[in-house]
């Protein structure tokens, strides 16, 4: 038991930033930064405030203040972290005013430009979906909301209630609803579209008195439905509609034709919807035009100060739609070609040059000029989705990271980390939608301008043709400044292809030993490496387009540098298609390792998700699974005795999927794979073998995540594992998880990562103690200080507790019980310790941080808003749990106000605290809070799902259900697996707990106290 001084602990913090430049590393929990960027759903400016701008993204809620330059996410008060609907209205009458419907269809209202949140206490019948248009606002109180089936909603009391609107929409399905944002009273209703709209459901109706009376709108002076109804080859539905300047009268409308999805038509009303034409090749009133574009159509905006100004997804109309340019491509593309599809469009009277753009999947640009040019404008929007990490062996403050999962629309899809901390794309010449797996050329890793990078993932040809799909196999000379699309050999896919094709794929990794001289044992030291293998999903297709039985491309071999590619899949199985041709059972070949020490053996793992019990209520019939290779990957034998197989899988070899395998390199007899159970809820699977995969046992004691989906060994010691749980959202979060006994038993080291987690894993080549994971946020790190009892507190802070270090007092340091953890608000946990750790370099920050460790040697803390308060003492004291992880102090206030109808607002002073028991059915915990008394006014809260599991039953709730007893400064607990008071569902065996002691002085219903 030792104490620290206050300025050593200060060096350490200031050292953790020199090796981490890429992304700030906060010791003991998880920090994200960057790169920026992502997927935009909707754009909106204040309507009273143009320098203030709302982005709902893929991860979540972010706000502008400077016109779009810089980003914020504003999620205080959400009881869903990161929501991804989309769906938000800005108050036309009030700046700062927003209305926001999270994932389960909950509404939240913000009067302070979304910095804080309160439900409103609606829930909507139907989640919201992306639709821009969807949700309005009139006047005053007054919202709408088009509930699809559940019709035309309206609210008069700011969104408390809704009632269903009658009249002409009772028992019609509403597809949209606007309001004019310089008028409110002006409202547009559109009915959904039924098949061809042929029975009269595709209806537009107009208001111009905030709904006291409807009136059905006319096309060319003919009833909307007919002329929406050529016939069944042409669905259409509405995607947007956007008013012109105020007292215009100009309305634009935007349907996207279902079938052929890269057709987009566009409707136009001069006289507020009263009646409506087709505007551009045709005759208006004969159909409804293309655009002249080829373009999805799902982004508009009229432009609020010039009446015939009109923005369409990547093209602008000033004619008022009667012809359409293309907005200008200057510094609007991925990699100097590749333009990324807009998917939203942000415009405001106030700043009529400036246009805000985002993307399916890069981000936001800007242009200052209608257009003209452009500039990207993602400086804190976090909504990457990071699949695939590297470090520079010679340089670990170079990292490089792979934007995943974009397969329909060009990414950045590279990123390069500098000296400075910072994140640029770096992309030249690659042409590719997303990145799965990085990997060096460890032959040239000795100067890093001309390190070779190899990357796959998914991509195509050129920037006319995105169904042209390429090979999928990247190469970069020059330390990934530049690429080359390689893979000569392979086959490129179109959407109508015949034949085999490689789809889109997941894991590229090279023989250490194919150098043309190879010592006589170990890796080559000097290159080029010539052999490599890829894996992917690749299949093959009829004629007639749909997926035939006999599978190549899922393993594919290049013996000389990736210049020259063959199929390498003999022993696998053949295919079981679907009765309708439209997807396969063995989808593919997700990871692949090779023996360091003979490069004969090698192992794949595959998945099956296109025909699997997880989607599919018929059970797969062909072997899946393991599958190991001696000959260099010329034939392959299923090696999966003892993975799990589906139930009722018509083969005892049809095993779940499998997203990640490693290899022991020190023992290459020994791996781990990680599968995807059938039930999402249950914990993520690991498996190990100790004999070349002649048999598979469970190895994942501790891991509570439900799903595991990248792996990681310790290159220096290979007792050192870990594992990243995807996550169900915050009601059953991922995590990472570590083992230092070679995977026998883990622990969650999760505070400060997102709830969906980790993606990708990366371990610092110098320092093993920082550890680098790709999440839908970005890139995250933390540095792992020294925990002997693995709680999540790091022993420096649990041996400057009460009592020398022995918060419960029993002799013996906390930091050596498992069943015991000690910490203080403020410090280590993710709000308070990032403010001390990102300030450190301006001189009054680490002087705050130095009186904070001083007061902390003392048995006091500060938390972060300055407030004093104290340690506590988390201990079991009976059940059958070994062991508390993740132990951590959380601030009240990021979760929102905490206030009941009867009893006032609830305030903690002494913040809440979060743990985890793994392994776990039921436990007694003792919380003692140093220094604290509890009197009259006090009780016990939880934070969290009502029902555990149900991300939709998030929130505040008490918990004097929970409490056994309180004593002095001691609560007791009574906590159970899969019921009230944890998070995680049953069969989870894991209890997740946050809540803490509030105060409140209780008010009666009749206001009294």
């Amino acid at each position: 038991m030792y104490k620290l001084r206050a300025s050593y602990w200060i060096a350490l913090c200031c050292v953790a930033l020199a090796i981490t430049g890429a992304a700030i590393a906060g010791p003991a929990d998880w920090s994200g930064q960057g790169p920026f960027g992502g997927s935009v759903y909707a754009l909106r400016a204040d309507p009273l405030l143009g320098s203030r701008i709302y982005a709902y993204t893929s991860n979540g809620f972010f706000r502008s203040d400077d016109g779009g330059t810089s980003w914020q996410l504003e999620e205080t008060g959400l009881a869903e972290s990161h929501p991804a609907t989309g769906v938000f209205v800005a108050d036309v009458n009030t700046s700062g005013g927003v209305w926001l419907f999270d994932d389960y269809g909950r509404l939240y209202h913000s009067t302070d430009a979304g910095s804080n949140w309160s439900p409103t206490g609606f829930t909507a019948p139907a989640v919201p979906n992306f639709a821009t248009n969807g949700f309005a606002q009139g006047t005053g109180a007054v919202l709408w909301y088009s509930a699809g089936s559940n019709g035309l909603l309206k609210s008069t009391d700011g969104g408390a209630t809704f009632a269903a609107v009658g009249g002409v929409f009772a028992g019609q399905a509403a597809q949209f609803v606007v309001t004019n944002p310089t008028n409110p009273l002006q409202v547009v209703v559109g009915l959904s579209s039924v098949a061809t709209c042929s029975t009269g459901n595709c209806a537009i109706y107009y208001s111009s008195n905030g709904g006291s009376s409807w009136f059905a709108s006319t096309f060319d002076g003919v009833t909307l439905p007919s002329v929406l109804s050529p016939g069944v080859q042409m669905q259409r539905s509405l995607k947007a509609v956007s008013f012109g300047p105020s007292g215009s009268h100009r309305i634009y409308a935007l349907y996207s034709d279902l079938v052929n999805y890269y057709q987009a038509y566009l409707i136009r009303s001069d006289n507020d919807g009263a009646a409506w034409k087709g505007y551009d090749q045709s005759t208006p009133g004969a159909s409804l035009p293309q655009t002249g574009v080829t373009l999805p159509g799902v982004a508009l905006a009229a432009s609020p100060s010039a009446v015939d100004t009109v923005y369409l997804d990547s093209a602008i109309s000033t004619n008022g739609g009667t012809s359409f340019t293309p907005l200008s491509s200057s510094g609007r593309t991925t990699n100097g070609t590749i333009l990324p599809s807009i998917s939203a469009i942000a415009l405001h009277a106030g700043y009529p040059s400036r246009v805000l753009a985002g993307t399916s999947f890069a981000g936001i640009y800007l242009s200052n000029n209608s257009g003209s040019s452009w500039s990207g404008s993602n400086d804190g929007l976090a909504a990457t989705n990071i699949r695939a990490l590297l470090i520079h062996p010679q340089d670990h403050t170079r990292l490089f990271a792979g934007y995943g999962d974009a397969l329909s629309d060009p990414s950045p899809a590279f990123y390069r980390s500098t000296t400075a901390g910072t994140w640029n794309i770096s992309n030249s010449g690659l042409n590719a939608y997303q990145l799965r797996t990085l990997a060096f050329d460890q032959t040239t890793t000795g100067v890093i301008g001309s390190t070779v990078i190899f990357a796959v993932g998914n991509g195509f040809d050129g920037a006319a043709s995105p169904v042209n799909r390429n090979t999928g196999i990247y190469k970069s000379a020059d330390g990934g400044l530049t690429w080359s699309t390689i893979g000569n050999g392979l086959p490129k896919s179109t959407t109508t292809s015949t034949g085999h094709y490689a789809g889109a794929l997941r894991t590229i990794i090279t023989d250490p030993r194919s150098c043309a001289a190879p010592p006589p044992s170990g890796p080559c030291v000097s290159g080029p490496l010539l052999t490599l293998y890829a894996t992917g999903g690749g299949t093959t297709r009829n004629p007639d387009g749909t997926f035939g039985s006999v599978h190549q491309w899922r393993v594919m071999k290049s013996i000389d540098g990736g210049v020259n590619w063959v199929t390498s899949e003999t022993g696998l199985p053949a295919d079981q298609v679907n009765g309708d041709g439209s997807g396969s059972e063995v989808d593919g070949v997700t990871p692949i390792v090779i023996d360091p020490t003979n490069s004969q053996i090698l192992y794949i793992g595959t998945f099956a998700s296109g025909y699997d019990a997880l989607f599919n209520s018929a059970s797969p019939t062909v072997p899946t699974g393991v599958f190991k290779s001696i000959d260099g990957g010329g034939h392959w034998t299923q090696a999966s005795n003892g993975l799990p197989t589906y139930p009722g899988a018509a083969s005892i070899h049809s095993v779940y999927n499998t997203l990640s395998l490693i290899i022991d390199p020190a023992h290459p007899q020994t791996l781990w794979v990680s599968t995807i159970n059938a039930n999402f809820n249950l914990p993520g699977e690991i498996y190990k073998t100790t004999d070349g995969a002649a048999n598979w046992t469970v190895s994942n004691a501790g891991v509570s995540g439900p799903d595991v989906r990248a792996l990681l060994v310790d290159p220096t010691d290979s007792t050192v594992l870990y594992a990243a749980s995807g996550g169900l959202g915050p009601a059953n979060p991922g995590g990472v998880y570590k083992s230092i006994d070679s995977g026998t038993t883990w622990s969650s080291i999760s505070l400060g990562l997102p709830a969906q987690s980790a993606l990708s894993l990366a371990l610092d080549p110098v320092d093993p103690t920082v550890l680098y994971a790709g999440t839908s946020g970005g890139v995250y790190s933390i540095t792992q200080l020294p925990d002997a009892d693995a709680d999540g507190v790091p022993d420096l802070i649990e041996n400057a507790g009460p009592n020398g270090g022995d918060g419960n007092g029993d002799n013996t340091p906390d930091a050596l019980q498992p069943t015991v953890s000690t910490t203080a608000p403020g410090l280590l946990g993710t709000f308070g310790w990032q403010a001390g750790v990102e300030g450190i370099a301006d001189g009054s920050r680490a002087q705050q941080l130095s009186q904070k460790l001083q007061q902390l040697q003392h048995g006091q803390s500060i938390d972060a808003n300055g407030t004093q308060g104290g340690y506590f003492t988390v201990q079991i004291i009976s059940g059958d749990c070994t062991h508390a992880v993740d132990v951590s102090a959380v601030l009240a206030g990021p979760l929102g106000v905490d206030s009941d109808a009867h009893h006032g607002t609830y305030s903690y002073t002494r913040g809440l605290l979060r743990f985890e028991l793994p392994l776990c059915t039921n436990a007694v915990v003792d919380i003692t809070f140093n220094g604290a008394t509890f009197g009259p006014g006090w009780s016990w809260r939880y934070y969290g799902p009502s029902t555990p599991g149900d991300n939709s039953t998030l929130g505040w709730h008490n918990a004097t259900s929970l409490v056994q007893s309180q004593t002095g400064n001691k609560w007791r607990v009574n906590l159970v697996a899969g019921q009230f008071g944890s998070y995680r569902p049953a069969g989870a065996n894991s209890i997740l707990f946050e809540g803490g002691p509030a105060f409140n002085e209780e008010i009666f219903k009749d206001g009294f106290q």
